[in-house]
């Protein structure tokens, strides 16, 4: 689900007296989830994670001199166009979106090469989109030494050239009143970080960390189902992880998100809670 935002054109800079122009913009299709991860040592133990969708500006305006990269310090538009006019038509039988007057506009081939030149040819038919399938994550009951997980699944669509990132960062460790889980550090001798994920298969080795499967998912760092890596934490100024990324577009890209919980015997029993932001960025 997502909803759309208008954006104020801009106008570049001008050195002589231009006709009159319509700029064009793109919607930008915020995408805002929550999730909370919750659970209960020794009851009941349930995370709920936080899901923020982040999507960044792609705007294109026209211009009364030859197309351009314009850029200031606060703006860049790329592939600017001469144009008279452009946007979105729709009704209950059609939806049309159109770029009229433009300059050297359409499909040119020859012996070799094919050039699709004009704005409609950079307009995407698919839609940013960004779902996670099951927002709330019950870990069950937590036995020390017996590790427990959970599941869910982030799916993206984009029809951006460039791809996406989808990032992720926790806001604190799991935690009840002054007590926390921490963030694991996966095996003794094989160390994870917040960017290198590794082995973490023994019961004695505490923490909470996810792994991560699936389509545009890192193979070489996630390498198996034994790989895990802590998740960046806000409270010590981390920036967030990449967990899914892709150059290209993308349909219906899924990727599983398996959480894990793993404490000691003497972990004090509590209600334990942390929150969990995914960013979905579309790249241009």
């Amino acid at each position: 689900m997502y909803h759309p935002h208008s954006i104020k054109s801009i106008k570049p800079h001008q050195t002589q007296p231009i006709p009159s122009v319509i700029p064009h913009t793109s919607p930008v299709i915020p995408h805002l989830m929550r999730n909370l991860y919750k659970f209960w040592i020794p009851a009941f133990a349930r995370m709920t994670i936080t899901i923020t969708i982040m999507l960044l500006f792609f705007i294109t305006i026209v211009t009364p001199i030859y197309a351009e990269n314009l850029r200031s310090d606060t703006f860049r538009i790329d592939m600017g166009t001469v144009n008279m006019t452009g946007g979105r038509k729709f009704s209950e039988t059609y939806n049309l979106t159109d770029t009229v007057g433009q300059t050297f506009q359409g499909q040119f081939d020859s012996s070799g090469y094919r050039v699709r030149a004009g704005f409609q040819y950079i307009n995407s038919i698919i839609r940013f989109s960004f779902t996670i399938s099951d927002l709330t994550i019950d870990l069950g009951t937590l036995t020390a030494q017996t590790p427990s997980t959970a599941t869910n699944t982030l799916t993206i669509s984009t029809g951006n050239a460039y791809g996406y990132t989808v990032k992720a960062i926790e806001n604190h460790e799991l935690r009840a009143n002054t007590n926390d889980v921490p963030d694991t550090a996966c095996d003794s001798g094989t160390a994870c970080t917040i960017t290198n994920a590794n082995v973490w298969a023994s019961n004695t080795d505490y923490g909470f960390g996810y792994n991560m499967s699936g389509t545009d998912v890192d193979t070489a760092d996630f390498v198996d189902s034994t790989y895990y890596r802590p998740f960046a934490n806000d409270e010590d100024t981390d920036s967030p992880a990449t967990v899914m990324s892709s150059s290209g577009i993308a349909t219906s890209s899924a990727a599983t998100v398996t959480y894990k919980a793993n404490i000691s015997a003497i972990q004090p029993a509590g209600y334990y809670t942390t929150a969990i932001r995914f960013i979905a960025i579309p790249s241009f």
